[in-house]
């Protein structure tokens, strides 16, 4: 390497003005100033090893000394490779609207701050640079990789406008690793090719406003794995052709994609924020689209503030193990609502059974809002959904006597007891079967369909006499007493029968309904099957009402202690 000015020999037309005005502490600006071409002449070339002599301080042999403010040139074509891996430059290196012709190295390197705004780069090699200020490539465009792997800054990591073209390894930014206690901008950014942030630590903002990110082989866009950030991320207006990637993330702030265009490539992923803590909010508003999976598992989020049109298709949201402190946005905090939500998840999809967390989770927050009718729906929702996946793995499994006696179950706890969250429903159950058995009672016994249920009185002749078209035997001293009404009304119309309890349809109803209690009807009345088909129909009915009396009532009972319903 030269080390002084007399070893460069024959210098070009740019490279004296550089030597003649660099210790003045000013820009040099070569050229008319702007980004020159790659064929550009003498007035704008400068060697890289005489560009290296400059930033390493020069010689006495300079009109001056390196100021402070460092090497600050604009519109230079740097002819070969600036090398300066590990050098220790105690000031800053300014090339803005450069061209380069070879890869710069600052590997390892310590300096103040970096300057690479607007310049041309066939890719930067800075893995290990160490940054007291910035690093600017702000405007800048890249036709190779960009390499800061483990680069540690004091302050931003600014790429806002710049264009990153993919290398032959299908990535443009790889800065994993890298730490800085500011903030990272790719606002307004263009990446053709993969974005890769892994285990990244920032003091601020991981901000890609109005970026571009078009994923390269690996189909990822974005790679922020294991992101640290003490702001947040920002996707406001984005548009990613691939997987943005964030897995283990942790923000200090928001997590914003409102207005952000996400879609999935081949690989089927559009956001990835798996595990992720997010302390403040999720925003997924103002016409943003997900086209592709939507990938929330057991990331635990401040706020949700969505729009429901901007969730993404049916079975492209994940939200199994997924936390949440709130709820809001255009779409309203209600069971309906957010059931419809819940219901864009699709387990089966990934060969899992049916997630059941994300349903409690969300009534576990209606209960917490004091909205206890609103979580008791969703529950039972979860209900449903989970009992019917239950029901198609037996099938599948080719269990069909299981899946149906599950069916049969299943609807029964549906209907009666709404799953065990709704016991009191069993009551209206046993409340509709008591009317509607009054009523058919009392039409049974208008019909002459219900007799006495004694053995004794059935044998009676107070009772047998009053059959309709009695006649006695011959030497009988028993006579006909029915004199053209029902068997029943005559035998009730005996002075023999006058103790006889009366026959109350409602009272009647209860009896055989309610097995806890005994109110002494159902004793001494029963359908008569001998009247035909009036008489069998009542007797069945009896039969069923009696079943479901036990049934409901267990039931209701089950409801209440607990037995039914598993939180």
């Amino acid at each position: 390497m030269k080390r002084k000015l007399d070893e460069f020999g024959d210098l070009s037309p740019a490279e004296r003005q550089v030597r003649d005005e660099i210790c003045g502490g000013q820009f040099v600006t070569l050229g008319d100033g702007t980004r020159p071409a790659a064929d550009a002449g003498p007035d704008q070339q400068v060697r890289a090893d005489f560009l290296r002599y400059l930033i390493l301080g020069g010689c006495a042999a300079l009109p001056g000394v390196i100021p402070e403010k460092g090497v600050r040139i604009i519109g230079a074509l740097v002819i070969g490779e600036l090398d300066l891996k590990g050098a220790r430059i105690p000031r800053d290196v300014v090339l803005i609207d450069c061209r380069f012709d070879a890869v710069p190295n600052v590997m390892s390197a310590q300096l103040d701050s970096l300057y690479l705004n607007g310049s041309a780069l066939p890719g930067l090699r800075a893995d290990g640079l160490q940054a007291e200020g910035k690093v600017f490539l702000r405007n800048a465009v890249a036709t190779g990789e960009v390499w800061l792997l483990g680069a540690n800054l004091g302050g931003d990591l600014d790429c806002d406008g710049a264009r990153f073209e993919a290398g032959k390894s299908g990535k443009t930014l790889i800065a994993d690793g890298l730490q800085s206690r500011g903030s990272v901008f790719l606002r307004n950014t263009e990446a053709f090719g993969e974005v890769r942030l892994r285990g990244v630590k920032l003091g601020g903002d991981l901000s890609c406003d109005g970026a571009q990110f078009n994923a390269g082989v690996s189909g990822k866009a974005l790679i922020a794995d294991r992101l640290r950030a003490g702001g947040g991320l920002y996707l406001n207006n984005a548009e990613a052709v691939g997987e943005v990637r964030l897995p283990g993330a942790g923000l200090g702030g928001d997590l914003d994609c409102d207005g952000a265009r996400l879609k999935a490539s081949e690989s089927g992923g559009a956001l990835n924020a798996a595990g992720a803590a997010i302390n403040g909010n999720f925003f997924l508003r103002d016409k943003a689209q997900i086209t592709g999976v939507l990938d929330l598992t057991g990331a635990q989020i401040g706020s949700i503030n969505d729009d429901a049109a901007c969730w993404p298709d049916a079975g492209n949201l994940i939200l199994n193990r997924c936390r949440y402190g709130a709820l809001s946005g255009k779409e309203p905090v209600t069971a309906a609502a957010r059931m419809r939500w819940l219901d864009l998840q699709d387990p089966e999809k990934w060969d899992q059974d049916f997630w059941p967390q994300p349903w409690e989770y969300f009534a576990r927050l209606l209960r917490e809002m004091g909205d206890t009718e609103e979580a008791r729906q969703v529950l039972i929702g979860k209900e449903k959904r989970q009992r019917a996946d239950r029901r198609k793995r037996r099938r599948q499994e080719g269990r069909y006597i299981a899946a149906l006696w599950r069916w049969f179950w299943d609807t029964l706890l549906r209907y009666t007891v709404r799953y065990g969250h709704q016991p009191l429903f069993a009551f209206l159950w046993l409340l509709g079967f008591w009317l509607f058995g009054a009523l058919l009672f009392d039409m049974a016994a208008g019909q002459d369909a219900i007799k006495p249920n004694n053995a004794f009185v059935l044998r009676s002749a107070e009772w047998v006499t009053c059959a309709p078209g009695y006649a006695p035997p011959p030497g009988s001293e028993d006579i006909a007493r029915n004199t053209g009404g029902s068997q029943l009304d005559c035998f009730l119309n005996q002075p023999e029968a006058a103790s006889y309890p009366a026959f109350n349809a409602l009272v009647y109803s209860a009896d055989t309904l309610l097995p806890i209690v005994a109110m002494e009807m159902q004793e001494f009345w029963i359908p008569d099957e001998t009247q035909g088909t009036r008489g069998r129909a009542t007797r069945v009915f009896l039969w069923l009402q009696i079943i479901a009396g036990w049934a409901l009532s267990l039931l209701a009972v089950a409801g209440f202690s607990g037995l039914v319903r598993s939180d």
